[in-house]
């Protein structure tokens, strides 16, 4: 009888420890879950947390490996919270803004009026990678034919969110050049961050509401048969010289010696606009772009929408789909 129960012991713990190892996950060869990307890699990683982990942030969302904060505004909208540092497959970052073939490109810094890229992790965190809209959409050429079709459009962006329209940014700053379609021929001074006295929006009410204006700079490219370049331009410290004459352009001592001129991007197409010499050349395809303004009227810093330029390198946030 003690022979018997002793067997059985011993097929119990047998089967236990059997059973143990069929289910462990396998995890890859170093011991460690495989997840997605990383910043810089070709494939994104996953867009949620895995199942028994900690719940995700509300308030974030990871795409591409990297974890980006996001805000909701009191009108509804859900935006990154900060610019995209995101390189899908296929493309890789240039320092060289003249490079047209890359597509995207580095940050930069200005030191005594020379640009420099910024390969440095911790700029592209606050920074983001600038973006032309052929990378933004994933690959995709912009021609006079198609460039109406990517209102709206995902492009980049991860799976629920948008490259935001002329719309969503007209909801926000209220001011725009007025476009071929006729939009923006009038102020939208029910916009929520509309400024009557700047005929748009401040920087400052952006920040407050916890968008996070972050001034990037552009790769300038004003045309197809232009060089691009990173605009220096920066903001100068407001004041008067000893003629009583104003002088610089700023009066938020944080937005001192930062871009004075940043785009960020919208898929929104104005038009596309031929040579008035030679009406088969075309010059540009303009795209709706959030910009920047820096001089003595508005020195805080203005925000409206204007024209850019399809092949410019522009910061680029995403903005949720609407539910």
């Amino acid at each position: 009888m003690k022979k018997i129960y002793s067997i059985m012991i011993a097929a119990a713990v047998a089967f236990a420890f059997t059973s143990c190892e069929e289910t462990t996950p396998d995890n890859g060869t170093d011991g460690t879950e495989q997840g997605g990307g990383g910043e810089g890699t070709d494939e994104p990683g996953d867009d949620t947390e895995e199942p028994g982990g900690e719940p995700e942030d509300p308030n974030t969302l990871t795409y591409g490996g990297v974890t980006y904060k996001t805000v909701t505004l009191s009108n509804g909208q859900t935006w990154m919270a900060e610019p995209l540092r995101y390189i899908p497959d296929g493309m890789t970052a240039s320092s060289d803004p003249a490079d047209d073939n890359a597509h995207i490109w580095y940050p930069y810094e200005v030191v005594d009026g020379t640009a420099t890229a910024q390969t440095d992790e911790d700029a592209i965190a606050e920074k983001g990678y600038l973006y032309d809209m052929y990378a933004m959409l994933g690959g995709v050429e912009i021609t006079p034919e198609n460039c109406m079709n990517f209102e709206g459009a995902q492009g980049i962006c991860p799976d629920g969110w948008h490259i935001p329209t002329w719309e969503e940014y007209f909801l926000l700053c209220g001011k725009s050049n007025k476009m071929e379609n006729g939009n923006g021929a009038s102020s939208n001074t029910e916009a929520l961050f509309y400024d009557a006295e700047y005929d748009g929006a401040k920087i400052a009410s952006f920040n407050d509401a916890g968008w996070n204006f972050i001034q990037s700079g552009i790769r300038m490219k004003a045309n197809y048969s232009g060089t691009g370049s990173y605009n220096t331009q920066l903001t100068e410290a407001l004041g008067t010289d000893e003629d009583g004459k104003v002088t610089g352009n700023c009066s938020v001592e944080e937005f001192l010696g930062k871009a004075r001129m940043t785009y960020v991007a919208s898929s929104t197409c104005n038009a596309a606009n031929y040579s008035s010499s030679d009406p088969t050349v075309l010059n540009h395809i303009q795209f709706m772009s959030l910009m920047t303004t820096f001089t003595s009227t508005y020195p805080e810093g203005r925000l409206t929408l204007s024209f850019a330029h399809c092949e410019m390198g522009q910061q680029l946030r995403c903005i949720k789909d609407a539910e």
